[in-house]
This record gives structure tokens, C-alpha cells and sequence, in this order.
């Protein structure tokens, strides 16, 4: 859903698996497409596998080459964070690192 910004907004709800990763992979091709900025809201997101990671990572790529933002909004879910911890994308404890903004937000 596009707001009058040029913003929209890419729900994930459920289990982001391999199965489920083709349909939100053709939602975020149709939103980088047609909009200056697009929120990804995993809030709702249950079991989440690396595959879904890597989408959001090549997204992101994809998107800062057409000079769109990609940001995911906050807060993440807590099964999505536990991957993020276990797949090393983000710390498990201390202070905040540079490369987990993307995934956690700026403090």
C-alpha cells in the first residue's frame, strides 16, 4: 500500500520460509518498482529461515542501486531476531554494532 509520499509499506506475517519467501519476494519486486521507499513490517513474522534474510539483504541491494530506501520497520519479531542472532547478522549482547542497524534500527 503506497501513501501519498511515494512510501509503501510490505507486510510479513507468518512463517517466512522458502515457501512463503516467492510471495513477499514479488511484493517487494512491485514496491521497488513503483515507490521512493519501502517499509518492510516483520512484526508478524513467525519461523523465519535464511532465506528470508537473504531476500531482505538482496532488496536491500536492489534497492539502494535504484537509490530507494529499504528499511524494516520496528520492532522486528522476536523469532526473526533469534535467526538474526544465530545467522550472526546482528550481536546477541553488548553494545549495538554499525551492521546491525539495518535489522534492529539506530539506538
Amino acid at each position: 500500500m503506497a501513501d501519498l509520499s511515494g512510501r509503501v509499506v510490505v507486510g510479513c506475517v507468518g512463517p517466512m520460509t522458502l515457501i512463503e519467501v516467492e510471495d513477499v519476494r514479488d511484493r517487494l519486486r512491485d514496491a521497488l518498482s513503483s515507490a521512493g521507499r519501502v517499509d518492510v513490517d516483520c512484526s508478524g513474522v513467525g519461523e523465519t529461515s535464511i532465506c528470508f534474510i537473504q531476500l531482505l539483504l538482496a532488496a536491500r541491494t536492489s534497492a539502494a542501486a535504484r537509490g530507494i530506501g529499504l528499511h524494516l520497520k520496528q520492532p522486528i519479531s522476536a523469532s526473526m531476531r533469534d535467526a538474526l542472532e544465530r545467522g550472526g547478522f546482528i550481536g546477541m549482547s553488548g553494545p549495538t554494532r554499525k551492521a546491525d542497524e539495518f535489522w534492529i534500527g539506530v539506538p
